[in-house]
């Protein structure tokens, strides 16, 4: 099986880059790439968190797992979810609309 190549990536900071011709693509593969690299932090921090917490003895292992939270949290967090999908969809939204209108 041989390796397969990919395109050299931008430079740290740069914000310009593109990767395809098609801007829709583009921001979809700006808003994965984004999420992609949250994601993989938030879980690295979660995970240590975790295991903070069952070494000091203070929440048992996989407590989190069952745990609801309460009913403000919840709307809270609901909210927060919200924000988030907006964030992520608004850029690709806007970039259609003016695919359309161009």
């Amino acid at each position: 099986m041989s390796e397969q190549e990919f395109p050299a990536g931008p430079r740290a900071g740069d914000r310009n880059t593109t990767f395809t011709d098609d801007p829709v693509t583009e921001q979809l593969l700006r808003g994965l790439l984004t999420v992609s690299m949250e994601l993989s932090v938030t879980r690295d921090r979660l995970a240590t968190l975790e295991a903070l917490l069952a070494e000091a003895g203070l929440v048992a292992p996989g407590k989190a797992d069952s745990y609801e939270p309460a009913t403000d949290d919840a709307q809270a967090r609901a909210a927060q979810r919200e924000k988030l999908i907006e964030d992520i969809l608004n850029p690709l939204l806007e970039t259609l609309s003016r695919s359309k209108a161009g």
